[in-house]
């Protein structure tokens, strides 16, 4: 027996999650079913409206932190049936809510290390921290493709390609969920934001996305499938418009596509208020009820942030009842696979068997407490964090400045003491070699990189004793973490302190320097916003009194992320105005100008790169971003990022990701060049990488069949680095117009200086498969140009000729 005499069978953990939750269902009233749909926001209510949902069975909570979630726990497990609640969070790139937890780099910054590895190792910490907190769930990974650069939040996502996002999405869900979603350190992620989402018009967010369903099924759906065959418990419903319809109220991209087709067993979860927002924004019904009833039948399971959903769904249950019962049959219906997918997940991450889960104690009486807030940001976790920003980073632009590259750098005493530039000074081993392979026949050669990138066969660093660390980011704690953190959520705090400590690029140049003998001096050059607010005579000076002048650009908080949409990609203030400054004065000195750009997604880097002699992209890189960033700059860690993105010379030349489709009329405009600034795949190592030759491990192949593309990759170059090797496809003819290439597979590997490896990268056949005009999937027979390389752009790949039958 339970609480109040009440008999519990399903906590029975002899019996299947499917029998367990239809006992709990049969116990349940239909005020307690419908509550279990809905989902508070704690931010927004007062602790007695909370209380009073806690007791009325809500089933779930967000934004929901310390004693709080505690006291709402309490009052739920306390309850006739005692169904705890599942406390949700956005733990976007590390649990960043809780000021002292660990920041990670953005999904952006992540998606540069194309490593799925890194991938999972971040959702596993995040995971603990949040599970220490007595949480659940994280509306993360973020699915959307950032492929309308105006739009704020690209920083959330994987990148432009949906291969990437697929793999990088797929993998921080199995860090989040293990192999036991139940498990004391686990939680359950969320896939969002379904579907098509970041692709709205005019890069404005929740708005209009101007797809058909076949560019649904055949672009934005597969990195959603991924996710799904990862296991992944929940999905998030977006807000916009497909073909006319809300996604909320869209039976066919929920029910149809999402839980029938791609057989999704987990629940959705709207958008923040998505069910009020189709009364007051879409104008889909007359009141709450006509809406609540439209969602309720579209395939949405918890209904985030718009209570009204409770009362209208119950009044409309009593009227159906009394009036229609064939109608109450099938409203209850869907009430019924709402609430069982939901009951399933929670029994399925422990709620009901995992005592370590749900937290009722105050922390003050909590024996546990000290142990659990002793995981956040605690060493380990911080050694994760410093290796994944290091992959994180990429190197975009390093060019000789007096006969050696702007980059690495060392001080006097690092000249002193250096080791062999093949094995630089880090905290940890290298990343592994791939498997190579063989049965590789001659073609012609290909270097990796620009062809204005010099070789990298100087093995010894540039010796500098004064560095200048000038500009608005370069000691920018805001900048530097971008969006989903306690700055920002759950209520703007912009003049929070971190309770942690923070490595700035200022930081972490300083923290080497000071080791190895050099003197670094500081200069903010001017403000974010106000181009009268500058100081650039001040940092001309300080350049020209340096060795290495380093300018850290980009944009801030204010200007990235949820709800800052831009119309204009252009920096800000007078960032452009102080990177020519800066350039002029290194030129006339002959040292190096480094541009570090901190920033939430690509802007208009045009003049910055123009100046500068070496460019390196850190994006929004978390707590220890700073010193990632300075142990690549002194050589004691190799770059090894390359972009999931690709950067416009302007505003008005978007979209530039790489996949487009050909047919553009003389495809170039009047007044921009047509390529991107840098493209999609790009980064360079402090090595060369020569691309000798690709073949096909078999030239004829059909479904269900995988080909090797087998790449023979050299390390031309002095010093040991790390590759990505790239595999594109094109297809010859088809039924409809394809993108000119697309990502179809790729792989890491660790090449020696000078060494030499045939590089097996497997492709499944069926992955060329396209949906034609009737919205079917289907593999067409025929020839396709199969590229690899070293980046998305033509020059850098060479091809072979797959045939299939």
């Amino acid at each position: 027996m339970g609480m109040n005499g009440v008999s519990k069978p399903w906590l029975d953990r002899a019996k299947t999650t499917a029998e367990r939750v239809d006992l709990l269902l049969k116990e349940m009233t239909r005020e307690e079913k419908v509550a279990q749909m809905i989902q508070i926001s704690h931010s927004i209510v007062t602790p007695d409206v909370a209380d009073d949902w806690a007791k009325k069975g809500a089933g779930s909570f967000l934004h929901t932190l310390g004693n709080d979630a505690r006291r709402i726990q309490r009052l739920a497990t306390g309850s006739r049936l005692g169904i705890p609640v599942l406390f949700g969070i956005d733990a976007i790139h590390g649990h960043a809510i809780h000021n002292g937890a660990t920041v990670f780099p953005s999904q952006l910054a992540l998606a540069s290390s194309w490593e799925p590895e890194a991938a999972e190792k971040v959702g596993e910490v995040t995971a603990r921290e949040v599970t220490a907190e007595g949480l659940h769930w994280t509306f993360s990974p973020v699915f959307c493709l950032g492929r309308d650069l105006r739009w704020g939040r690209i920083d959330e996502t994987f990148g432009e390609d949906p291969y990437l996002s697929g793999k990088m999405g797929a993998a921080i869900v199995r860090g989040y969920q293990g192999k036991d979603p139940a498990a004391a350190d686990r939680i359950a992620a969320c896939a969002k934001h379904y579907v098509a989402y970041g692709e709205s018009s005019g890069g404005r967010d929740s708005y209009d996305a101007p797809v058909s369903f076949r560019k649904v099924r055949d672009t934005f759906l597969p990195p959603f499938a991924e996710a799904v065959r990862a296991g992944c418990l929940t999905v998030m419903a977006g807000y916009e418009p497909v073909d006319g319809v809300p996604v909320s109220a869209n039976k066919k991209l929920l029910r149809t596509m999402l839980k029938d087709e791609l057989g999704f067993d987990g629940f959705v979860v709207t958008d923040w208020s998505n069910v009020t927002s189709l009364l007051t924004r879409h104008r889909m019904g007359k009141d709450a009820k006509d809406v609540s009833r439209l969602a309720l039948e579209a395939g949405n399971d918890m209904i985030m942030t718009s209570p009204e959903f409770y009362e209208a769904t119950l009044e409309a249950m009593a009227e159906s009842e009394r009036g229609a019962p064939e109608d109450y049959t099938k409203l209850a219906g869907f009430v019924d696979d709402a609430v069982r997918r939901i009951l399933s997940v929670k029994f399925r991450v422990g709620l009901f068997d995992v005592a370590e889960k749900v937290k009722t104690s105050p922390i003050e009486e909590d024996p546990s407490a000290a142990a659990a807030a002793a995981v956040f940001n605690c060493a380990e976790h911080q050694r994760v964090n410093l290796e994944v920003a290091r992959k994180s980073i990429t190197l975009l632009k390093n060019e000789m400045v007096g006969g050696i590259p702007a980059l690495p750098i060392q001080g006097p005493k690092g000249a002193e003491n250096a080791r062999d530039a093949d094995s630089p000074a880090r905290d940890e081993d290298p990343a592994k070699s791939d498997s190579s392979a063989t049965g590789v026949s001659s073609a012609p050669s290909i270097d990796a990189g620009r062809a204005t990138s010099p070789a990298q066969s100087a093995p010894r660093a540039r010796t500098v004793r004064n560095i200048a660390v000038i500009g608005p980011n370069a000691d920018a704690v805001r900048a530097q973490f971008g969006d989903w953190t306690f700055f920002t959520h759950p209520l703007p705090h912009l003049d929070a302190k971190p309770t942690f400590r923070v490595t700035t690029m200022l930081d972490g140049i300083r923290a080497i320097a000071e080791r190895e003998g050099a003197l670094v001096s500081f200069e903010k050059g001017c403000d974010m916003f106000d181009p009268a607010n500058q100081s650039i005579a001040a940092a001309v000076a300080a350049a020209e009194k340096a060795d290495i002048a380093f300018l850290a650009v980009g944009d801030t908080l204010q200007q990235t992320g949820e709800h800052q949409d831009r119309a204009n990609l252009a920096l800000s203030g007078a960032q452009d105005e102080l990177a020519r400054a800066l350039g002029a004065a290194c030129r006339r000195k002959g040292i190096p100008l480094v541009a570090l750009l901190v920033n939430g997604k690509p802007l208009e880097f045009g003049a910055v790169a123009e100046a500068a002699d070496a460019v390196i992209e850190t994006f929004n890189s978390g707590t220890l971003g700073g010193q990632a960033a300075a142990e690549i700059i002194f050589g004691r860690a190799e770059p090894e990022g390359r972009l999931p993105i690709s950067f416009p010379r302007a505003t008005g030349q978007l979209p530039v990701y790489y996949s487009q489709i050909p047919g553009w009329h003389e495809g170039k405009y009047y007044d921009c060049e047509e390529t991107p600034l840098f493209a999609f795949g790009e980064g360079l190592a402090y090595t060369d990488f020569r691309y000798d030759a690709v073949e096909l491990s078999r030239a004829t192949a059909g479904a269900g069949d995988t080909v090797d593309v087998i790449v023979t990759v050299t390390n031309s170059g002095a010093r040991d680095g790390t590759e990505t090797v790239q595999v594109y496809a094109t297809d010859a003819v088809a039924s409809i117009v394809r993108p000119v290439r697309e990502l179809k597979a790729f792989a890491k590997v660790r090449l020696r200086a000078g060494e030499t490896k045939k590089v097996a990268v497997p492709l499944p056949v069926d992955s060329l498969a396209l949906v034609n005009i009737d919205e079917k999937t289907v593999l067409e027979p025929g020839d396709f140009e199969i590229l690899a390389g070293h980046d998305s752009r033509p020059q850098s790949l060479l091809s072979a000729t797959l045939t299939v039958r």
